[in-house]
């Protein structure tokens, strides 16, 4: 299987069993990689070239096709003649004369330019109507340029060691960003995590000595509050998605549903990183913008009332809450109605907890990381007992 129909097979698997791309191309770098997440990345905007040219509606298995041409076409330098018949190859004999035409077409530069920045950035309309009404227009547009850009993952260091082929984290110590595959990696050695989600766990790490990570899984930022020297409890509803830590530590480990936790008693710090949208972790998981409905925002943001409500329940001291979400149902309002209900804790400011690499990224009191400054998208609040 050569690298074109590998990325064909892995984006139908992606698609038809709803699979996340960073967790699929875990053993992937390099063109395959490229390529899966380029179609991915630019799906509407490479719909839009496509459909310029097709008088017909497309089935679904040549559509896949003729994305992954035009993909090579409009943001690769792989030269175009051998783009369209590599690429011819892979569609039934049937359609390889239409996929031809339609590529050949697209090759010679003439397909209009989208009149929405929503489909110039290869982002859903709601999506980019949401962000530049949150963030302003201009924002909004560094944010979903900043989702196109390719990327490789970032890993925390267990062992001080530096993992070959990687650069030092801007944002947050002991982090490092790698510009290959992580799967060679010992995992005794180095554990896969974006260094915004290590922002988060930094943050739980300096609000107190001993950390209650209670939607713990799959495990990154326990262990990255762990290498910071706190006693860390580590708690999840999935005993599956906690196993690695279980392997590790298990005397630390509860599996349990968040929003009923078992402890008869307080913890100082309390972590919340809830179950979210993921709008923030799109350059990572390209695919989540094509299947997140604004519809399904509001199931999220009573799960996470829920999450926040039993938090403050066991927060001795502190409560960190963070979502790799952008959208503000999911933490402002989610916040803001905790607080209602809660007055015995109020806002503390993120800035004295927070790692010296986010300043720029702190609006007021909230932390809100968004995804041009090279990590995924988190949006942080610190909530204090008074």
């Amino acid at each position: 299987m050569n690298d074109r129909e590998r990325a064909l097979t892995l984006l139908r698997r992606i698609e038809g069993e709803s699979l996340y791309a960073s967790l699929v191309l875990q053993n992937d770098s390099g063109f395959v990689r490229t390529l899966v997440l380029g179609v991915l990345r630019w799906r509407s905007r490479l719909d839009f070239a496509i459909s310029s040219f097709a008088a017909r509606r497309i089935e679904p298995e040549i559509l896949d096709v003729l994305r992954l041409g035009a993909f090579q076409l409009l943001f690769t330098d792989v030269a175009a003649y051998a783009v369209v018949a590599e690429t011819v190859e892979l569609a039934p004999r049937w359609a390889r004369g239409f996929v031809n035409a339609i590529l050949r077409k697209i090759a010679s530069g003439k397909a209009p330019e989208p009149a929405s920045v929503a489909t110039r950035t290869a982002h859903p309309e709601w999506l980019m109507d949401r962000w530049t009404s949150f963030f302003g227009a201009e924002r909004a547009v560094a944010i979903a340029l900043a989702d196109q850009q390719l990327s490789y993952p970032d890993v925390l260091t267990l062992s001080g060691e530096v993992p070959p082929d990687s650069v030092r984290s801007d944002l947050v110590d002991g982090i490092w960003k790698l510009h290959g595959s992580s799967a060679a990696l010992d995992r005794s050695s180095w554990w896969p995590m974006d260094e915004g989600s290590a922002v988060v766990a930094a943050i739980a790490a300096n609000a107190g000595e001993e950390v209650l990570d209670l939607a713990a899984a799959p495990g990154g930022k326990s262990l990255y509050a762990a290498t910071r020297g706190r006693r860390v409890f580590s708690s999840d509803v999935s005993m599956a998605r906690l196993r690695p830590l279980i392997t590790r530590d298990p005397r630390h480990v509860v599996v349990s549903d968040g929003r009923r936790p078992p402890f008869a008693r307080r913890f100082q710090t309390v972590l919340l990183d809830a179950p979210c949208s993921a709008t923030g972790t799109i350059r990572k998981n390209p695919e989540i913008k094509w299947r997140l409905q604004e519809s399904d925002l509001a199931a999220f943001s009573r799960l996470q009332r829920d999450l926040l409500t039993s938090a403050l329940g066991v927060a001795g001291e502190t409560c960190v809450y963070s979502t790799c979400s952008l959208e503000p149902e999911e933490n402002d309002a989610v916040v803001a109605e905790a607080l209602a209900s809660n007055p015995e804790f109020e806002l503390a400011d993120v800035r004295p907890y927070s790692p010296p690499g986010v300043g720029p990224w702190i609006d007021g009191r909230v932390l809100r990381l968004t995804p041009e400054s090279g990590a995924d998208g988190f949006i942080v609040h610190v909530l204090r007992r008074k």
